[in-house]
């Protein structure tokens, strides 16, 4: 796991002032604090930051140049089926210098061309100059596990895994309305979007050929092809327990020290169960609330190590933790990004990576087999009963209600109405609606600009994935392409790269997520609950008490925290001033900081994060106004 950053000079007369690798290099330093290296040659300048997981040896210092000099690769990610696929080359008479995958993968470019990115089962983002013909080759991974961003600025071509690092290089500074308002609404900007006018996240699955005439952006990977492309069986989950255990045994292969993380819930229970058969003493990590219990999981987790016999870590976080972390937390953030899970997941990677450097995660379970709550609700919207009927109509009540988070009676409150409102749409407004944090109002409300046409187009690509596979697979193909990118993998990239910690994820194997999306919606959806399929693979390993459990997110008393030990910060985040030059609307404002104080706050918690996020970010890297 690294960072990576890349210039390309399309006008070659064209000269930069100075030199902006050394600094782009810099604001990414977090990601690699082993190494450093720049190549330079023709038209390109890549760039390298270092975290050393296989092979850390000096052999696999980057960018990393083949022994003919004429193809030269900057990497983020790892490649788990790179023996296999050395061996392959081996076979054929290759020979290396190293043990890296990094080798491994460049190799398989220069045999094949961008056609070895179907041969690779990993993640990654990656740079790779031919110096023979002075072209530019940018991938990333078919999920998007592993982030990386483009623009065209002055004559060049700038590539690299944050944000930050694009500013060091010069890239354009200006707002992107419509991205602020997606940000408003969702908490998070989705690709090919960014905060930035003609800043662009290279969407997952996607390539990009730079050359002397330009840059051209196509697909390399289809995931709705490539399920149609999957053999049936006739046990499906024994099938799927083949699968992801040995997606699990390829993860923990590293030369640093391994673990997991074991949150209590299903998808991180599976994933440590079966890690604890393929590695000896396995270490588990988790956090609790010691000052808030309602938010507490630790005791499904410690039951869960007991049973797998795992050395278990609980990491007790008090709001005094949480408080001191916030603003450490906020100036990690490179793009307004909400989702407040991100902060003790933030404190999570921080304490776990003092004891390895590695951990595995259960991450992308809910997106592929349908483990949100909003799935069933789906079912539910499209056969409803008596229930759901009076639900529906009884709406106004569940929006007079005091509505929060925080209770379990006042959280039911705010379920019964995120119910009745988004029962008013078809399919694409009922996931667009349970996908947000605030209604279009409560979002113009904030930023009153006029966008036009312009957010509906963003909405209307968020769910294509509702229009290219038929019933419930669509809404998992959507969430697939838009929250998990977008929201869960940015959160984990983000808090675990923040301090140099590797995150892999055994449920985005590609032979799992493929085999998924295969099965038919039964195999996976059942009333009242989701991940059937989870369930007959893998109740066997599991306490029953976890495997009948409701799911309950990765959630943080922010409340508190905000009319508490960090009131000071609210104020001076949200002071008229700098709200006014962020472009946000004071009154706005105003009324989310009342809304949070009153009876029945909703969702205004998020919303004050939100705000924090992005004012944060805007004090900070934010354009300036003339």
């Amino acid at each position: 796991m690294c960072g990576i950053a890349a210039t390309y000079r399309l006008d070659i007369a064209r000269v930069p002032d100075t030199d902006p690798m050394g600094a782009a290099l810099q604001a990414i330093a977090h990601r690699g604090p082993d190494d450093s290296g720049t190549y330079r040659s023709g038209r390109a300048v890549l760039g390298h930051r270092r975290l050393s997981i296989i092979d850390t040896s000096a052999a696999g210092h980057q960018p990393f140049t083949d022994e003919g000099g004429r193809y030269t690769i900057a990497f983020n990610g790892e490649v788990f089926n790179y023996r296999e696929l050395r061996a392959g080359l081996e076979a054929q008479g290759h020979t290396f210098r190293s043990h890296t995958d990094t080798e491994v993968v460049l190799r398989l470019f220069a045999v094949k061309g961008p056609a070895f990115l179907h041969d690779l089962n990993g993640f990654f983002a990656l740079a790779i100059h031919d110096a023979q013909e002075d072209t530019l080759f940018v991938a990333r991974d078919r999920f998007g596990v592993k982030p990386l961003l483009w623009c065209e600025v002055e004559g060049r071509v700038l590539v690299a895994s944050e944000l930050r690092a694009l500013q060091a290089m010069g890239a354009p500074a200006a707002l992107d309305p419509v991205s602020l308002r997606q940000y408003l609404t969702y908490h998070y900007i989705a690709a090919p979007a960014t905060i930035l006018e003609g800043v662009r996240k290279l969407p997952p699955g996607h390539q990009l050929m730079v050359g002397r005439h330009g840059a051209v952006e196509s697909a390399w990977y289809d995931l709705v092809g490539a399920a149609r492309n999957t053999p049936a069986v006739a046990d499906q989950a024994v099938q799927l327990r083949e699968l992801l255990d040995d997606a699990v045994r390829l993860r923990l292969v590293a030369d640093v020290p391994v673990g997991t993380f074991l949150s209590g819930g299903l998808d991180s229970s599976i994933v440590s169960a079966l890690a604890a058969r393929h590695h000896p003493d396995l270490h588990t990590f988790s956090i609790g609330y010691s000052d808030d219990p309602f938010f507490d999981e630790t005791s499904y987790a410690e039951e869960v190590a007991a049973r797998i016999g795992s050395r278990h870590t609980t990491f007790r976080l008090s709001r005094a933790d949480l408080a001191e972390a916030y603003p450490r937390f906020l100036a990690a953030i490179d793009e307004p990004f909400a989702d407040s899970s991100a902060l003790p997941s933030y404190l999570l990677c921080e304490r776990t990576r003092r004891h390895v450097t590695v951990a595995l995660s259960g991450d992308g379970a809910d997106e592929v087999f349908g483990g949100y709550r909003k799935h069933q609700a789906e079912l539910r919207f499209r056969s409803p009963g008596a229930a759901e009927k009076a639900v529906v109509a009884l709406a106004p009540l569940w929006r007079a209600l005091p509505r929060s988070r925080n209770g379990r009676l006042t959280d039911l409150f705010r379920k019964l109405d995120r119910f009745a409102q988004a029962a008013r749409g078809d399919a694409a407004r009922r996931w667009l609606g349970l996908a947000s944090f605030d209604t279009d109002g409560d979002a113009a409300a904030l930023f009153p600009g006029h966008l036009g046409d312009a957010l509906a187009a963003r909405e209307l690509a968020m769910t294509n994935g509702l229009r290219e596979l038929p019933g419930l697979n669509g809404s998992l193909l959507t969430d697939v392409r838009t929250v998990l990118p977008n929201d869960m993998l940015h959160k984990v990239d983000l808090t675990s790269m923040a301090h140099a910690l590797e995150v892999r994820t055994p449920f985005l194997d590609r032979r799992v997520v493929e085999f998924a999306f295969s099965l038919a919606p039964e195999a996976k959806f059942g009333a009242g609950a989701g991940k059937r399929i989870l369930h007959e693979a893998f109740g066997d390993l599991l306490p029953q008490r976890v495997l009948t459990r409701s799911k309950q997110g990765f959630e943080v008393p922010l409340r508190e925290l905000f009319l508490g030990p960090l009131a000071g910060l609210v104020d001076e985040l949200t002071r008229e001033d700098l709200v006014v030059d962020a472009g946000l609307s004071p009154e706005g404002v105003r009324a989310v900081r009342a809304r949070l104080r009153s009876a029945s706050p909703g969702q205004a918690q998020a919303t004050v994060h939100a705000l924090l996020v992005y004012l944060s970010w805007w004090r900070t890297n934010g354009p300036r106004k003339a």
